[in-house]
């Protein structure tokens, strides 16, 4: 009656594979991918599928291997081809403790029988319903399974988002695990996946929801944006930092006239610059700023997610350490080499320089992809695969808020607040870095070379 998940024979012996690989194989396993002819979009994604099959996402913590591989493999789309294995290496080295962490397993993906109802919408009503009961987590994932039969991947998709959105403040995780292997199968059109990583999704958002905290005040969207003075616009920001938590959204549904999109991602880098939190503060807020760009989406989840963007637990958790914040000041343009700006932010325990450096650059002109790629350089060379993989996914976040931003005067904080981030974790982190970055020269992956 049991029975695993039905893995393709080939695909099932790669991940069994990954499975059996202890750390220190990780780069050579890597090695072998590339002379195999695999390239990077595959081995992203064969690893969070080793992490669906072996990883239990039940929580209350929750292993990214589902969901890291979408935004690392469009961060790691700006870095030369060194960067971009020494960003798989962390990626794989990051799987493959998640595999043997006591915290998640011994746990095998299991075949589910797909339950429906009578109609469409039905189906639909009853996944979201054992969901958001908090009992109901094996069922919710029996009724995943069988709407993925009657419903296609983009739809369930939509309503997974929707869930997401309404436990978004009890935790970020619960969007960045739904809207991140989303990515990750539309880039490398692996939508035949859904059942397992959205499973994964399931599971977590289907266990111990905060019932409590699922009415999220939806904020309008506007139909048109105006753009108007910079003093205006920083005032906002202003407003929505020192706003009491939970204040947010009133406060965003009076700013008629602004970009108030922009004004939420600005507030975010914001309060990141001023705080000592790290990058969890603004990943999450990342994917509910894409979908909010996404005029694709049904207005009444945009609407949703515009109520929700300030309102995760890592706005709450900074806006209670207020007292903590640092005084910031407007920096001046500053021109500067990379290789200067790259020994700044390697160099600065509390990340203030980094972040004057950046800002600094910014405002003289300097390019935001070129910062971004030494930043993600800094931080994959001197973190850990946990560190390296949170900072390089939210510079990646922080450049595509400084390229869609309208105001450059502005935007310079994005990346600035991104530099302060990186730098304090590299003073922190920089011995677990170590194994990871002598398999990278022993793999022969650190040389300027396409396998």
């Amino acid at each position: 009656m049991h029975r695993e998940f039905p893995w393709p024979d080939s695909v099932a012996r790669e991940l069994e594979q990954i499975e059996q690989l202890e750390a220190d194989g990780v780069g050579e396993w890597l090695h072998d991918q590339y002379m195999q002819g695999r390239d990077d979009s595959a081995i992203y994604l064969i690893m969070a599928l080793a992490s669906a099959r072996y990883v239990d996402h039940h929580g209350p913590l929750v292993g990214h291997g589902t969901f890291n591989g979408g935004p690392m493999l469009r961060a790691a789309s700006i870095l030369p081809r060194p960067f971009r294995n020494l960003a798989l290496l962390q990626t794989a080295a990051y799987v493959v403790d998640l595999l043997h962490h006591p915290n998640y397993g011994p746990y095998l993906l299991m075949d589910m029988r797909p339950i429906t109802e009578s109609t469409l919408k039905a189906s639909r009503t009853q996944l979201r319903t054992s969901i958001e009961s908090g009992e109901q987590a094996l069922l919710a994932e029996h009724r995943l399974v069988g709407l993925l039969k009657i419903d296609s991947p983009a739809q369930v998709h939509r309503l997974l988002v929707e869930v997401a959105l309404r436990q978004f403040h009890e935790n970020e995780h619960r969007l960045l695990i739904v809207h991140r292997a989303a990515q990750l199968m539309e880039d490398t059109n692996g939508w035949i996946w859904a059942e397992p990583l959205f499973r994964a999704a399931v599971q977590y958002l289907a266990s111990r929801p905060d019932v409590r905290k699922t009415q999220i005040p939806p904020v309008l969207l506007d139909t048109a944006e105006h753009p108007r003075q910079i003093s205006f616009i920083e005032s906002a920001v202003e407003a929505l930092v020192q706003a009491d938590y939970g204040d947010e959204p009133r406060l965003l549904r009076a700013m008629t006239g602004l970009p108030r999109v922009e004004v939420i991602a600005l507030a975010g880098a914001e309060m990141l610059r001023r705080s000592h939190f790290d990058a969890h503060a603004v990943t999450g807020m990342h994917c509910v700023l894409d979908l909010l760009h996404d005029s694709t989406l049904d207005s009444h989840v945009r609407a949703l997610a515009m109520g929700a963007a300030l309102l995760g637990q890592r706005t709450r958790r900074q806006k209670a350490q207020r007292s903590t914040w640092r005084s910031v000041s407007q920096p001046r343009p500053r021109d500067r080499t990379f290789d200067e700006l790259q020994d700044i932010v390697a160099n600065d325990d509390n990340g203030l320089a980094a972040m004057d450096a950046v800002a600094g650059m910014l405002l003289a002109g300097a390019d935001a992809t070129d910062i971004a790629r030494t930043l993600m350089e800094v931080a994959l060379t001197h973190c850990g695969p946990f560190e390296a993989l949170h900072n390089v996914k939210m510079l990646w976040g922080q450049l595509l808020e400084t390229q869609r931003s309208r105001y450059p005067e502005l935007a310079w904080r994005h990346l600035a607040a991104g530099a302060r981030v990186v730098a304090q974790s590299a003073a922190e982190d920089g011995a677990n870095a170590e194994p990871i970055l002598a398999m990278w020269h022993s793999a022969g992956l650190s040389i300027a070379q396409d396998f």
